[in-house]
């Protein structure tokens, strides 16, 4: 009962604020939560209980008590931030209505505008008006500090701030996100897809490949189809290589993992999730997946980076009235259209520490947080970014979503944690990596031209000698359950990976004395090697079939010995022990149902091998298409959203 008279009190108190004093720097003293938090209570925006509640957490895990309760209240934004103009003594401000004025707000001061949520208003005979969403001691400051002694402030929303500096600055802002790279680093951006040296040297081996052809073809055959078979060979023993190590590498984190952490000190964590055309569903689950994220709800910076003219997908996000952690941020509409680019935008408007991605139908391992920022901790200051495991919750669902499974455990389970070990370059995948945001910002984030770009931002960040880590905390995602949206989204990687391997083998020599002899080859045979083992797999097949069909004296005349042996042992042989490799990979994960299906792999790689052929095509004529992905389309997604 003391308790309530003592809230109800300082109440009162902070309703008897002077409103005279609103156009002067105003730090009342003292301001503590508690007094805030009575405020509120006299607002009738939170009981009691809830003020309690919410000053407990502030005590163990930090932050402001307004952000706490809209975090956990669902308080109304407007509601808020008018309530706090009001504790303060100060007028709130529409910015959306009442336009601050252009000249003030300044290109160079974007930064400060969004980190300390601020913005010039107004300005009249040499004084100014500046609107905060953060009004406290520490801001009066800087604002005191910045625009003057007699600086009037007033209070407005985190949206509309973040929604006028949009505004302001989206010229800018879609010149930077896609030209930033290319201007800084040209030789790094897949801008152009073939430099005029790669041009020539293509040129000359063409030219002397058919010259050959035309000399003595048969010398001609046996040339390409040594260098392609031997090729093969040493990218099929790399991957044996490294799946082997990577069988002694743990796939599961330890519960301790995201233990004794000391919460009150978590940084604010940004989270991006660029998302275009998406169903309802979807968008759903999603939201629903990253509020059981084992986090301080008013720690995190959730950005739904949305396309401005997906008015479909705006209405959608706008209509499910998310927690305030949650914000919406809309791309201005400019080619390419593509991931990358979306993110890039997305990221200058990223408040948190560190900075991560999740795409549309994730489903994130509740401690993965956590988990990374443990993962940092370790490391030391090369460790760039760490890579969390992905695989698929519909993996059940058909022939096809058990064979992409069981081609995620091989790749996350054994080749990228062996990768990890071995500090070779790691083209990382396209969700569940986690960054410092500093450091992403100035290696000027993804190339928005390269549709894989997050494997093109591991081979930059390796060639800057930075390291990745992979930690087994696995995000879940929807596998693609049919054939023709799986080969167009199969091509987009795979000419991303063909986008990637040109644009670093453009200085192969500046590559390998960046890299060393290790990474280099790791590069060639990891990426390169993808590539060419996914087009040689097709001519596999077919001296294959020839040789059952026609018998082993008509291919010997292309596939003379040992040629001939030598792809006979990639395609038996290989294939018998990466699947036995695959095998393994699901025993681990306990996936015992996926057994049979390991005899059916060399068709799925089939499948790989058309998606490959489609990307060589588009390399040359739609370099920087985004085939896109159709999301909500798993039974299994929409079952779970009712559980």
């Amino acid at each position: 009962m003391n308790n309530l008279m003592e809230l109800e009190n300082a109440a009162v108190v902070a309703q008897e604020i002077d409103k005279s004093t609103a156009d002067r720097f105003i730090a009342p003293d003292p301001r503590s939560t508690q007094l805030l938090g009575a405020f509120l209570v006299k607002e009738g925006l939170a009981n009691r209980q809830e003020i309690d509640a919410a000053m407990a957490m502030q005590r163990l895990n930090g932050g402001r008590l307004g952000e706490i309760l809209q975090a956990q209240l669902g308080i109304r934004a407007l509601d808020y931030y008018k309530a706090l103009a009001r504790y303060y003594g100060l007028d709130f401000v529409d910015l959306l209505a009442d336009k601050p004025d252009s000249k003030l707000v300044l290109d160079s001061e974007r930064d400060i505008y969004i980190r300390e949520l601020v913005l010039p208003f107004k300005q009249k005979s040499g004084r100014y008006t500046v609107a905060t969403a953060d009004p406290s001691d520490r801001v009066f400051q800087l604002i005191r500090t910045r625009w003057g002694e007699n600086a009037r402030i007033v209070v407005t929303s985190k949206f509309d701030i973040f929604w006028t500096i949009q505004k302001a600055f989206n010229v800018n802002y879609t010149h930077e996100i896609i030209n930033e790279l290319y201007e800084k680093a040209p030789e790094k951006s897949a801008f152009k897809t073939f430099t005029k040296a790669q041009k020539a040297t293509a040129a000359a081996l063409l030219v002397g490949f058919f010259a050959l052809l035309y000399i003595h073809h048969p010398t001609a055959s046996i040339l390409a189809n040594a260098v392609l078979t031997l090729s093969v060979t040493a990218a099929l023993a790399y991957k044996l290589l490294f799946a082997v190590i990577g069988l002694s590498i743990p796939i599961r984190p330890q519960k301790a993992d995201a233990d004794e952490m000391d919460v009150h000190s978590l940084p604010v964590y940004t989270i991006l999730v660029p998302m275009f055309h998406e169903k309802r569903v979807t968008i759903e689950y999603l939201t629903k997946n990253l509020q059981k994220l084992d986090y301080p709800t008013h720690k995190l910076d959730i950005k739904l980076v949305l396309e401005a003219d997906d008015l479909e997908t705006i209405n959608i996000a706008k209509a499910l009235h998310l927690p305030s952690r949650f914000e919406i941020v809309l791309v201005p509409p400019s080619e390419p259209r593509t991931k990358p680019k979306a993110c890039n935008y997305a990221l200058k408007f990223a408040r948190g520490e560190y900075v991560t991605i999740f795409d549309a139908e994730d489903h994130p391992d509740p401690y993965q947080l956590k988990r990374v920022l443990k993962t940092f901790g370790k490391g030391d200051a090369k460790l760039a970014c760490v890579q969390c495991a992905l695989n698929y919750y519909n993996s059940r669902e058909n022939w096809l979503t058990r064979m992409f499974s069981m081609e995620y455990t091989f790749w996350f389970d054994l080749m990228l944690p062996a990768m990890s070990k071995l500090s070779q370059p790691i083209p990382l995948g396209g969700t569940s990596n986690h960054f410092r945001t500093e450091f992403l910002k100035n290696m000027v984030a993804w190339d928005p031209f390269n549709v894989t770009e997050d494997a093109d931002l591991g081979i930059r960040m390796s060639r800057l000698g930075y390291e990745s880590k992979v930690l087994p905390s696995t995000t879940y995602e929807e596998a693609t359950s049919r054939v023709i949206p799986w080969i167009k989204q199969r091509t987009r990687w795979m000419k991303g990976y063909m986008q990637t391997y040109l644009v670093h083998m453009r200085q192969p020599v500046c590559l390998y004395r960046e890299l060393g002899l290790k990474g280099f080859l790791g590069f060639q045979l990891f990426v390169g090697g993808a590539i060419f083992a996914n087009l040689t797999n097709l001519i596999l097949l077919i001296v294959f079939g020839l040789t059952l069909g026609l018998g082993a004296s008509f291919t010997s005349y292309l596939f003379p010995s040992p040629i001939f042996e030598v792809a006979w042992f990639n395609f038996v042989v290989g294939n018998l022990l990466l699947m036995l490799l695959n095998l393994l990979a699901i025993w681990r994960r306990r996936m015992f149902d996926l057994i049979p299906f390991v005899l059916t792999v060399p068709v799925y790689w089939l499948l790989a091998s058309i998606a490959t052929y489609r990307a060589l095509y588009q390399i040359f004529f739609k370099p920087s298409y985004w085939d896109k992905t159709e999301h909500g389309i798993s039974k299994v997604n929409r079952t779970d959203l009712h559980d």
